[in-house]
């Protein structure tokens, strides 16, 4: 699944890369299932495209992971397969440098993007 930003800019270089990795690998394990699912049910990317209103080279690109596409748009090629998507939060594992939660990442200093701008006259 593609966003905005792929990487994690508050953190250092390392964890971002790492993060990164580990999202990618996540997005990459969802599209295969959705593969999977497409050729045990034998949908065409038309049968497909034509459930959810969108044009087949669309599905396709989704399925490969070349376009961005949001978690909803996921959900709903499961749907059209027949099946409900579970989401499942799992712990992750601890790296060799310890523990993953948030208190112990190494945190750096980033400019804002979107800070809302003052209205000039």
């Amino acid at each position: 699944m593609k966003t905005r930003r792929r990487d994690f800019p508050g953190t250092d270089s390392e964890t971002s890369e790492r993060l990164k990795r580990e999202v990618a690998s996540d997005e990459a394990a969802m599209i295969n299932a959705l593969l999977e699912l497409r050729q045990s049910n034998s949908l065409s990317l038309e049968a497909i495209g034509f459930l959810l209103g969108a044009d087949p080279s669309q599905i396709s690109r989704y399925l490969r992971g070349n376009s961005k596409v949001t978690l909803t748009n996921y959900l709903r090629i499961a749907r059209a397969f027949g099946y409900r998507c579970k989401i499942v939060f799992e712990r992750t594992e601890a790296t060799e440098s310890g523990d993953t939660t948030l208190s112990n990442l190494k945190i750096t200093s980033h400019k804002v993007c979107n800070a809302r701008r003052t209205p000039t006259s």
